[in-house]
């Protein structure tokens, strides 16, 4: 089965379906120079952390008869599957840690672990799309389970513990390769890979590394985002590690960017940690979020007023994107020209001594046109000077000479304020797409062929760089509203497979503007209001409050994002970004704040 199967067969499911290989044991841990017995076991913290976060989970393991009461609770939020064996089977292990975090007393006793065979997958009915294996005391037997897996077309997660990597690294090396998303501690990334900087892995797969409580890093093929940690007292880390797994991984099936997700991971575990074994994954709650930064909030009030303007407006619709600026209808080359033109879709101004200094706006076939409207006018006059230049092959051999001759304007100079990055950003997709080896029309039409296809282009192009790096997904989710809106339809509709917020610093700045977003913190406020550069916290405060904000209007108002996204576009028209706002002409006059001392982040990103 390809990869593009498995990852599509994996997220089919709205509620996604997840199997754990590997169980329960009854442990004693040290807390504070006391033994205190709890239940245990990777495969029970991984599943039921993942079942918390949304996950239809299945566990493979000895299940035992009676059921300890212990491990009751266990039944009720999970499927346990397995071969029946008395209580005393099951594994055992006695654990202390030091100050650091690191084990210091570790007595094992395996139960009936290593009676697991991958033969038992054939007794437990249809198999979810993605499957995930603990790492066993015997890495072989965990390398069997992945091989297995993969043969029968799920997508397959597997992890280490240091042990094993130590021990057995050959064999974890050739798992983790092996393995369309793998998870470690840093330690082990240095035992494993050198180190956690170099811990990268194929396009194609994820890879996350854990750094305690200083975060994690994501690696999506090649592609590194390093996480901060959630600040928590730990009084029992047993198990933080698997938390975080179950966590992530049930929220990437869910359909959530993996640095998202990986961020509900972090606040899994870092929750977990504060009692012993278990017991904060006994909670019938949704897994915790990253605690949401104050200084930018979004306005509910303000929302509701501006939602019931929108379902005011019978005739509002996205744009089609069709048009002087666009391909012909019907053009064979049109996903091909989007897909690498939508990827340069973001900051059209310029820095001044700290200070937004104004937009990019410059001369093209004899018309002034600014930003955007500049871009899709290159790419269209690139386009029919070199048919094949948006090809991923052409665009992963892209140099800065090609690129400033394709970008000139009618005063023979390059508008854009970063054409090194532009260069970059384009090789860097065409080399993903050529190292998946899929063209863009396949990849758009495999996602159209889907149960969901937003969803599916979403999470495909996750893996494609110049898309993959912003978690908030703004370009992708772009891409996937013009293929949508697009005459030819590429991406059919379907039930409950909206695009999410699609959020530039425009929407941020009408946000901003019509009161949907507060931003009660003074110092922040003023920095808007005076157009400085922010520091990156800054900027993820008011573009996270953006989204949800965005995100809850759509809802309220029952518009799609095609159309809420397209309404709070065109508001740059009267809400400009250099001179005074209209707000007589305005459309959301009527429902607006009318901030416009307020302006949009000034923050320099590939993002938007």
């Amino acid at each position: 089965m390809t990869w593009i199967t498995r990852w599509l067969r994996a997220g089919a499911e709205e509620r996604p379906r997840l199997l754990v290989v590997g169980g329960a044991s009854l442990d004693v841990i040290h807390v504070d120079g006391q033994r205190v017995s709890t239940p245990g076991g990777a495969g029970l913290y991984t599943a039921l952390a993942a079942a918390r976060a949304g996950a239809d989970v299945t566990m493979l393991a000895p299940v035992p008869h009676p059921m300890p009461p212990e491990l009751a609770p266990a039944c009720e939020r999970i499927r346990w599957v397995g071969p029946a064996v008395p209580v005393d089977a099951l594994p055992r292990f006695e654990i202390a840690y030091d100050a650091s975090g690191a084990v210091t007393l570790f007595h094992e006793y395996l139960g009936a672990e290593p009676d697991m065979a991958p033969a038992l997958l054939d007794g437990i009915g249809p198999l979810p799309g993605c499957a995930y294996c603990v790492p066993f005391l015997d890495a072989r037997l965990q390398q069997s389970f992945i091989a297995a897996l993969r043969e029968r077309g799920c997508l397959t997660v597997a992890a280490t513990y240091g042990k094993a990597a130590r021990e057995e690294t050959t064999t974890v090396r050739e798992t983790a390769a092996m393995a369309d998303m793998f998870f470690c501690n840093d330690d082990e990334a240095s035992v494993l890979f050198g180190g956690v900087l170099e811990a990268g892995t194929t396009v194609g797969s994820f890879r996350f590394v854990t750094r305690g409580a200083s975060g994690a890093s994501v690696f999506q093929g090649d592609h590194r985002t390093d996480l901060a940690g959630v600040a928590t007292i730990a009084v029992d880390p047993t198990g933080a590690g698997d938390t975080f797994c179950g966590t992530t991984v049930a929220r990437i099936l869910i359909g959530d960017h993996p640095v998202e997700s990986a961020r509900r991971g972090t606040a899994a575990a870092a929750q977990m940690v504060t009692a012993v074994g278990p017991a904060a994954l006994w909670s019938t709650e949704p897994s915790p979020y990253v605690p949401a930064d104050p200084r930018a909030t979004p306005d509910t009030v303000a929302i509701d007023r501006l939602s019931a303007l929108l379902r005011s407006m019978p005739s509002l619709d996205g744009f089609a994107f069709a048009g002087e600026l666009f391909p012909a209808v019907g053009d064979p080359s049109t996903v091909s020209w989007f897909t690498a033109a939508t990827l340069q879709q973001y900051g059209f101004w310029y820095e001044v001594d700290g200070h937004h200094g104004g937009p990019m706006i410059a001369p093209i076939e004899g018309v002034e046109r600014k930003g955007s409207d500049y871009l899709w006018a290159q790419y269209l006059r690139w386009s029919h000077v070199d048919p094949a230049a948006m090809t991923p092959e052409r665009q992963a051999g892209l140099d800065v000479a090609t690129w400033s001759v394709a970008a000139r304007s009618d005063t023979g100079t390059d508008p854009y304020p970063d054409p090194a990055m532009r260069v970059r950003l384009a090789h860097d997709y065409g080399a993903t797409m050529g190292a998946l080896g899929l063209s863009p029309e396949q990849l758009v039409t495999a996602a159209a062929a889907s149960e969901r296809p937003m969803a599916s282009l979403l999470r495909l192009l996750d893996h494609v760089g110049g898309y993959r790096e912003d978690p908030l997904r703004k370009k992708a989710a772009l891409l996937g509203v013009i293929l949508r809106q697009r005459p030819e339809s590429f991406l059919p509709e379907a039930a409950h497979d909206d695009a999410p917020p699609i959020v530039d610093y425009h929407v941020q700045r009408t946000s901003l503007r019509t009161g949907i977003v507060a931003v009660p913190d003074p110092a922040l406020r003023a920095s808007l209001s005076h157009r400085r550069v922010l520091a990156a916290d800054d900027e993820d405060a008011v573009r996270r409050a953006t989204f949800e904000a965005v995100g809850q209007l759509a809802a309220r108002s029952g518009r799609d994002m095609g159309a809420v996204d397209w309404f709070l576009f065109q508001m740059r028209h009267q809400c400009p970004e250099m001179s005074e706002p209209q707000c007589a002409e305005c459309p959301a006059d009527s429902a607006c704040a009318k901030s416009t001392g307020l302006f949009q982040p000034v923050f320099r990103t590939t993002a938007y």
